[in-house]
C-alpha cells in the first residue's frame, strides 16, 4: 500500500471518529435536558384572589418563594411581590373591597333575602344614592369596626336603619345613622337636649352602636343573627321569643323564632345588601368605588361657636357642615360640648384659618330664650343687653316678627352682666341681673301691683322681681321702694 493510500485511510478513520463523538455529545445533551419537558410539567404559578371567607393555602406562598426572577435570582420574600402587585394595590384603595374581605357572617338562606336582592338589583339608582350618602361616614365606621374585631357586615347596617342619613327619624322617634330610640341612646351615653342630640353625632353614635352590638352578641351567645334581631326588636322581645320556643322544644335560631314582620325582614335586608356588595357582577349591579382613605377629620373647638360664622370663614357649605355635624341642632354648637367639629379633609387648610380667627375673636356663649306672650325683639334685646341687629343676625330673621312658643338664640358675651344659666333659660324662666346704676326708684302707692308697675315703666314683671330680689308672689307694701331700669 502506497503512502498516499495510507494517508487517505487515516483521514477517513479520523472523520468517522469525529462524527461518532459529535453524535454522542448531541445525544447526551438531549438526555440531560429531558426533565425540562416532562409530560406533566407545571405551568407558571399564578396567584388567584382567595375566595371570600376562605383562607388561601400556605403551599401557594411556598411555591412563589421557590420561583426565580428573570436574572436567575430566587425570590425569597413573598410580601415584596404582593406590594408590587397592581391588583392588590387596587384592592387597598377600594373601601368596598376592604369591607368584603372582612365579611364573617355564616351562610343565610331565605326567600326574603332573594326578594330584597331582586329589588335592589332592579333599583340601581337607589344603590348609587345609598353609597354616595355613605361615603363621608363609611371609612370611619369600618375603622371602628375593625378595631374591635367585628364582622364588617355591620358597616352596612346603617343602610338598613337610616339609609346613611344622620338626621333620619323614625315613627317610633328613633334617630340618627344607627336609629337609637331616646331611652336606649341615653343608656349608652348619647346626650339629648335642646342644643345637641348624640344619636345624630356620627362619632358618638357609631361608638355607642358598636358597644350595644357587642353587648347583645355576648348576651345571645355569639349568634349574630339573633344579635341583629335584638338590635331591631329589643333584647327583651327576643329573649321572650327564645323562651317560648324552648317551652315548645323548638329551635332558638333567628329563623325559627316567632317575631313581628319588621324583625323577620330585618336580617334578610342586610344579607341581601351584603350579597350584592360581595358579588355585584352576579346581580348585574355596578357599585361606586369608594376611596379607602379618611373622608373627614375632627378638629377641636375653643368653645361654643356660631356654625354659620365658621362655615363662612372655613369656606365650607353650611349644608355640608350641618350634615357632618348633625348632632348640633341649632345655629351654634352646644355650650356643654362636645367641643369638636367634623370637617371634610379637602377643607382642612381653610378650617385651620377659621379656627385661628375664632380663637382671636371675643368669646360668645349662645343661650336659649323661649318666646312668651308680650315679648318683642326690643324687649328681649333689653333683657339680655344685646342689640336687635345681633338677635336678627344670629337667628337669621329678616324682619321683627317673632312667634310665641318659638325659641331664640341669644348671643351673650362672656363678660356679660347677665348671669342666666342655659338650664334656667331652657325651662322658660330667667334671673335678670342688675345694671350698675338704677335710673328710677318707684315708691309703692295704694293700688300698685307688680304688673301695673312693670306696664308703667315698660319692663317685664320678671325683671322687677329679679332687680329687687323678690318673688313674683310678693305682696307689695305702701311706700316700699322698688328699683327700676327702664329702657
Amino acid at each position: 500500500m502506497s503512502f498516499i493510500d495510507l494517508r487517505l485511510r487515516h483521514l477517513y478513520y479520523s472523520h468517522m471518529i469525529f462524527r461518532t463523538i459529535l453524535i454522542v455529545l448531541i445525544t447526551s445533551t438531549i438526555s440531560a435536558c429531558g426533565h425540562l419537558r416532562a409530560p406533566n410539567s407545571q405551568k407558571p404559578v399564578v396567584v388567584e384572589p382567595a375566595p371570600q371567607n376562605t383562607i388561601e393555602p400556605s403551599i401557594e406562598l411556598e411555591d412563589i418563594n421557590t420561583q426565580q426572577t428573570p436574572n436567575g435570582q430566587p425570590i425569597s420574600d413573598g410580601p415584596d411581590l404582593v406590594q408590587d402587585s397592581t391588583p392588590n394595590n387596587a384592592i387597598e384603595d377600594d373601601l368596598l373591597e376592604r369591607i368584603r374581605n372582612g365579611f364573617a357572617f355564616p351562610d343565610f338562606n331565605s326567600k326574603h333575602t332573594k326578594r330584597y336582592e331582586k329589588w335592589n338589583s332592579q333599583h340601581p339608582t337607589y344603590l348609587k344614592n345609598l353609597f354616595e350618602r355613605a361615603t363621608p361616614f363609611l371609612f370611619y365606621i369600618v375603622e371602628e369596626i375593625e378595631k374591635r374585631g367585628l364582622p364588617t357586615e355591620i358597616a352596612l347596617l346603617p343602610a338598613i336603619e337610616s339609609a346613611y342619613k344622620p338626621n333620619a327619624v323614625s315613627r317610633s322617634n328613633a334617630g340618627g345613622l344607627w336609629q337609637f330610640i331616646p331611652s336606649t341612646g341615653k343608656g349608652f351615653g348619647l346626650r339629648q337636649d335642646w342644643w345637641y342630640d348624640g344619636r345624630r353625632d356620627v362619632i358618638a353614635s357609631t361608638n355607642a352602636a358598636l358597644d350595644y352590638l357587642e353587648q347583645l352578641n355576648t348576651a345571645f351567645d355569639g349568634d349574630w343573627f339573633n344579635t341583629l334581631a335584638a338590635y331591631n326588636a329589643g333584647p327583651g322581645t327576643l329573649q321572650r321569643a327564645i323562651k317560648a320556643n324552648k317551652r315548645k322544644r323548638k329551635g332558638t335560631n333567628y329563623q325559627r323564632l316567632k317575631l313581628r314582620k319588621e324583625t323577620v325582614n330585618y336580617v334578610p335586608k342586610l344579607i341581601a345588601l351584603k350579597n350584592i356588595v360581595n358579588n355585584p357582577q352576579r346581580y348585574n349591579v355596578s357599585l361606586p368605588k369608594i376611596s379607602n382613605q379618611p373622608w373627614f377629620s375632627v378638629v377641636n373647638l375653643p368653645g361654643q361657636i356660631d356654625l354659620h360664622d365658621f362655615s363662612a370663614k372655613a369656606n365650607i357649605e353650611l349644608a355640608v357642615l350641618q350634615h357632618l355635624n348633625a348632632g348640633f341642632r341649632r345655629w351654634a354648637s352646644s355650650p356643654e360640648g362636645p367641643h369638636r367639629l367634623v370637617v371634610p379633609n379637602a377643607k382642612l387648610d381653610a378650617t385651620n384659618q377659621a379656627l385661628a380667627s375664632i380663637k382671636s375673636a371675643p368669646t360668645i356663649n349662645y343661650q336659649n330664650h323661649n318666646i312668651k306672650r308680650g315679648d318683642s325683639l326690643s324687649s328681649i334685646a333689653r333683657q339680655y343687653h344685646v342689640s336687635i341687629s345681633a338677635l336678627k343676625n344670629v337667628n337669621r330673621l329678616s324682619g321683627s316678627f317673632i312667634k310665641e312658643g318659638r325659641n331664640l338664640l341669644i348671643p351673650i358675651p362672656v363678660k356679660t352682666p347677665v348671669t342666666t344659666s342655659a338650664a334656667t333659660l331652657s325651662s322658660g324662666t330667667a334671673n335678670y341681673s342688675q345694671p350698675a346704676k338704677p335710673t328710677r326708684v318707684h315708691r309703692v302707692v295704694a293700688g300698685d301691683t307688680l304688673w301695673s308697675i312693670a306696664k308703667r315703666y315698660q319692663v317685664k314683671v320678671a325683671e322687677l322681681v329679679s332687680w329687687n330680689q323678690i318673688s313674683n308672689t310678693h305682696i307689695l307694701s305702701l311706700n316700699q321702694i322698688l328699683k327700676v331700669f327702664p329702657n
